[in-house]
C-alpha cells in the first residue's frame, strides 16, 4: 500500500508540475479581464513580481495609427518635467526645444494633448513625470485633429493623496534671458488642485540682419537696396498665472478645468541699419521696430465619460479674450544731413474673442472602433487704428467628422470623412466667404513583422484666410510699400499622402518616410505697382507642391548608458501664381546624443530646419545647437550648458517675387555661444498609492492598459504567482524518481 501511495503521490506531483506549466503557457485572466473580451492577451512580458506588479513591455510599440511609448525608469529617474521626459524618450522625428519652450516635428508646431484634452507647452513643464503612464506619438493624424501636423498626447495619472511642490529657473549667464515655473498640486481620492505660474524673459538681447533687396519698376529700371548691421535687439517677456483642477477615475471619468491669464510685456524686434543705393552715393539710417502686448485671460474644461458597451464621450471647451496692441514704427534719415526722409507709424489697438466647443464619441469593439464628433469655433476681431477707423471681423466654422478603424489579421485600415462650413466676413463691407468643404481621409498599415511595419496614408484638410489677408484696409510698410486685403479669398483644401516603414530591432528603431503634399489654390501674395507705389494682394493662387523624404533612427550604442538619434531629410517644391513659377529643393537634419553616468546626465543636439517655399517665399526654419550636463539628487537637478556651441544662429527668408526680390537673415551675437545654468526641485509628500498595471500590446489602442488594484488580489492571482515559484523547480523533473524526491521534500512520502 505504501508503494501505490508513493507513486500515486509521484504522479501527482509530475501533474502539479505539468499544470505550472499550462498556468504559464496559457495565462490565467483575472475577472477584469474576462468581463472584457476585447483585451488581447500580452505576450511581450519579461519579468512579474508580486508586491508592486510590472510587467515591462517594448519601449516603442508601433500601433496601426500611432507609436505608443512607455517611460523607462532612467527617463523618468533624470527628468524634472514631461518636457524633459519628452528629451528623454529621444523619438526620432521629435524636436524638443527646453529653452525656447517648443515641440516641433519637421520644422513645424505639433499638436499638443494632455489625456486627450487640448494643452500647451506650458502645461507639459508641470507634469511630474512620475505621472506619465505613456505617450502616444501620432504623426499622420485622423480626420479628428482637423489638419494637426503631428499630435502628441501625454497619459498621465493622479496620486491619490499628499502633493507635490515643482519649481525650476533657468538662467543665461552673459544675456538678459531666462524663464522658470513653480507649481503646486494638491491631492485628495481622485482630485487633485493645482496652482502656478510660469514665466519667460527675454530683456533687449542683441541681434542684427543682413538686408538686401532690388525693386524693379513697371519701366523696366531698378534699384537695389543693401543694408549694413548697425545694431538691432529682441525682447519677450511674459507671465502666466494658472488655477486647475483635475479629477481622474481610471477608465471610467476625467474632468479638467483651468483659468489662466497670459500678460505680454512689449514683443519688440528693432533693427538699425545703414542703407546704400544703387543708384545714388548717398547713404540713408534706416532704424525699423514692431512691437506687440497685451493680455489675454483664458477658460478651458474637458470632460470624458466612459460609458457601457465600450463607449466614451469627450466635450472640451476653449474661450480667450486678447486686448492688446500692436505697433510697427519706421524711419528713413539722410545720413549726411539728419533729414527724416520717411516717417511711417502704424499702432492698432486689437480686442479678439475666441471661442471653441467640441464633443467626441468613441465606440469601441474587439477589432475595431468609431470616432464620430462635432466642433464649432468663432472668432471676433476687432482693431481700431490711431486715425480712429475701426474694422470689424467675424469667423464662424462648424466641423463634422466620422472615422472607422478596422483590423483585419496583419492589415489595419481607417477611413473617415469630415465636413466643414466656414463663414468669415468683414462687417462693414459685407463682404466674406461662405462655404461647404469635405475632407475623405485613408489609412492602411501591413505589419511584416513584430519588427516591422507598412503604413500608408491620404489625408485632407482645409486652410482659411486669415483676419490680416481679408482685411481691405491699406496699411503702410515704409515709404512707398503697402499691404491690401482681400475679402474675397477663399478657404482652399490640402492633400497629403504618406507611405512609411516603421523598424523596431533591439538596438535600433526608427522610420522611412515619402510624403507628397498638394494646395491647389494656396493664398499667396502678389505685387502690383500703383503709381509710384508698390502694392502687395492676396489671391488664391494655382497652387504649392511638395514633396519630402526622410530617414530618423535612433540607436542604443550603449544600452542604459549611450543613446543616438537622427535625421536626415530631402524636401523639393514648386508653386505658381499671378506671373511666376518658383522651384525649391534642400537638406535638412538634425542628430541628438543623451549619455548617462549615476545620477549625471550629458545631452547633445544640433539640428538643422529645412528651407520651405509658400507662394514667392522661401523661409528657412532655425539653426540651433545645445549641449547640457545635468545631475539629479533625490528632487534636485542642477543643469549647466551652452546655447549656440557648434554654430552661429540664424534664420532666413527670401522673397523672389519680379518687382521685390529681397533676402533678410536674422542673427544674434548674443545667443551665439550663450552659457546658461538652470537649477530644479520636485518636492512630493504624503503615502502615494499605486495601481498594479500590465502594459497590452494590441495592434490597435482600443485597450493600452488594464490595471488592477492590489488590495483585490483574488485566489487565481495568488496561485498563478506561486505556481511561478514553484515552476522554477518543476522544470528540473526528468523522470518518476525525481518526483518522488521531490514530494518526500514536500509532502514527506515517496523515496528520500
Amino acid at each position: 500500500m505504501k508503494t501505490v501511495f508513493s507513486k500515486f503521490a509521484g504522479r501527482l506531483g509530475c501533474i502539479i508540475a505539468y499544470a505550472s506549466v499550462a498556468m504559464m503557457v496559457f495565462p490565467y485572466t483575472s475577472s477584469a479581464v474576462a468581463q472584457d473580451k476585447s483585451v488581447p492577451v500580452d505576450t511581450l512580458a519579461e519579468s512579474v513580481g508580486l508586491g508592486e506588479v510590472v510587467v515591462q513591455a517594448p519601449k516603442v510599440i508601433h500601433k496601426a495609427d500611432m507609436d505608443v511609448l512607455f517611460p523607462s525608469k532612467s527617463a523618468i529617474s533624470h527628468s524634472q518635467n514631461a518636457m524633459g521626459l519628452l528629451n528623454h524618450l529621444m523619438i526620432p522625428t521629435l524636436n524638443v526645444n527646453e529653452m525656447a519652450g517648443s515641440v516641433k516635428s519637421g520644422g513645424e508646431d505639433v499638436e499638443i494633448r494632455i489625456n486627450g484634452r487640448l494643452a500647451t507647452v506650458d502645461q507639459l513643464q508641470t507634469i511630474d513625470p512620475s505621472t506619465v503612464k505613456r505617450i502616444e506619438w501620432i504623426d499622420n493624424p485622423g480626420v479628428r485633429y482637423d489638419g494637426a501636423n503631428a499630435v502628441l498626447n501625454v497619459v498621465v495619472s493622479n496620486p491619490t493623496v499628499g502633493g507635490s511642490f515643482m519649481a525650476q529657473g533657468m538662467q543665461a549667464l552673459t544675456q538678459p534671458w531666462g524663464n522658470g515655473y513653480a507649481d503646486l498640486k494638491l491631492n485628495s481620492g481622485r482630485s487633485q488642485w493645482s496652482v502656478g505660474f510660469q514665466g519667460r524673459y527675454t530683456n533687449h538681447v542683441d541681434t542684427y540682419r543682413e538686408y538686401e533687396e532690388s525693386f524693379t519698376y513697371s519701366d523696366g529700371t531698378s534699384v537695389t537696396r543693401t543694408e549694413s548691421p548697425l545694431s538691432g535687439y529682441v525682447s519677450q517677456t511674459n507671465l502666466r498665472p494658472r488655477l486647475a483642477y483635475s479629477y481622474i477615475n481610471p477608465d471610467k471619468t476625467v474632468v479638467w478645468v483651468e483659468i489662466s491669464a497670459n500678460k505680454s510685456w512689449p514683443m519688440e524686434r528693432s533693427n538699425t541699419g545703414r542703407m546704400s543705393l544703387s543708384n545714388s552715393p548717398e547713404s540713408v539710417i534706416l532704424y525699423e521696430r514692431e512691437s506687440t502686448s497685451g493680455t489675454t485671460p483664458r477658460f478651458n474644461a474637458y470632460i470624458e465619460q466612459s460609458l457601457p458597451s465600450s463607449q466614451t464621450i469627450a466635450i472640451d471647451l476653449n474661450t480667450s479674450v486678447f486686448n492688446g496692441r500692436s505697433t510697427h514704427d519706421y524711419v528713413e534719415t539722410d545720413e549726411a544731413t539728419g533729414e527724416i526722409m520717411t516717417d511711417t507709424y502704424t499702432s492698432i489697438k486689437d480686442c479678439n474673442r475666441t471661442l471653441s466647443a467640441e464633443l467626441d464619441y468613441v465606440k469601441r469593439w474587439n477589432r475595431s472602433r468609431l470616432t464620430a464628433g462635432v466642433r464649432y469655433s468663432m472668432a471676433r476681431n476687432r482693431a481700431t487704428r490711431e486715425s480712429g477707423s475701426v474694422t470689424r471681423q467675424y469667423l464662424d466654422r462648424t466641423y463634422m467628422f466620422a472615422e472607422y478603424f478596422q483590423q483585419v489579421s496583419k492589415v489595419s485600415l481607417t477611413g473617415g470623412l469630415g465636413a466643414q462650413y466656414l463663414d468669415q466676413r468683414t462687417r462693414h463691407t459685407g463682404k466674406g466667404t461662405f462655404c461647404w468643404s469635405f475632407r475623405p481621409r485613408f489609412s492602411a498599415s501591413y505589419r511584416l513583422a513584430r519588427s516591422s511595419q507598412f503604413r500608408l496614408n491620404f489625408s485632407t484638410w482645409q486652410t482659411t484666410p486669415s483676419l490680416s489677408q481679408t482685411n481691405a484696409t491699406p496699411q503702410q510698410i515704409d515709404g512707398f510699400q503697402y499691404q491690401v486685403g482681400n475679402p474675397d479669398l477663399k478657404a482652399y483644401n490640402n492633400y497629403r499622402a504618406a507611405v512609411q516603414y516603421n523598424f523596431n530591432f533591439p538596438k535600433v528603431t526608427g522610420r522611412f518616410e515619402a510624403r507628397w503634399t498638394r494646395s491647389p489654390h494656396q493664398i499667396a501674395p502678389y505685387m502690383e505697382w500703383k503709381d509710384d507705389n508698390l502694392l502687395t494682394y492676396f489671391e488664391n493662387s494655382r497652387g504649392l507642391t511638395a514633396w519630402r523624404f526622410s530617414f530618423a533612427p535612433q540607436i542604443e550604442i550603449i544600452p542604459s548608458v549611450l543613446t543616438a538619434k537622427g535625421s536626415l531629410k530631402y524636401y523639393m517644391a514648386k508653386s505658381s501664381g499671378r506671373g511666376y513659377v518658383h522651384k525649391c529643393h534642400n537638406w535638412s537634419g538634425d542628430v541628438s546624443l543623451l549619455a548617462y553616468y549615476g545620477n549625471f546626465s550629458f545631452m547633445a543636439n544640433y539640428e538643422v530646419n529645412p528651407a520651405t517655399l509658400s507662394g514667392e517665399t522661401i523661409s528657412t526654419g532655425e539653426r540651433t545647437s545645445t549641449i547640457a550636463l545635468s545631475y539629479k539628487w533625490k528632487g534636485f537637478m542642477a543643469t549647466a550648458g551652452m546655447l549656440m556651441p557648434f554654430n552661429h544662429y540664424s534664420m532666413q527668408t527670401e522673397l523672389l517675387n519680379r518687382y521685390n526680390s529681397n533676402r533678410n537673415v536674422l542673427r544674434s551675437k548674443g545667443f551665439d555661444r550663450m552659457p546658461f545654468i538652470q537649477v530644479a526641485y520636485n518636492f512630493n509628500w504624503g503615502r502615494q498609492k499605486r495601481d498594479v498595471s500590465r502594459i497590452i500590446d494590441g495592434e490597435d489602442d482600443l485597450h493600452t492598459a488594464l490595471s488592477f488594484k492590489t488590495k483585490n488580489r483574488d485566489i487565481s492571482s495568488l496561485t498563478r504567482f506561486i505556481s511561478n515559484r514553484v515552476i522554477l523547480l518543476m522544470l528540473y523533473v526528468r523522470d518518476l524518481s525525481f518526483c518522488q524526491n521531490l514530494n518526500f521534500f514536500i509532502f514527506g512520502t515517496g523515496t528520500a
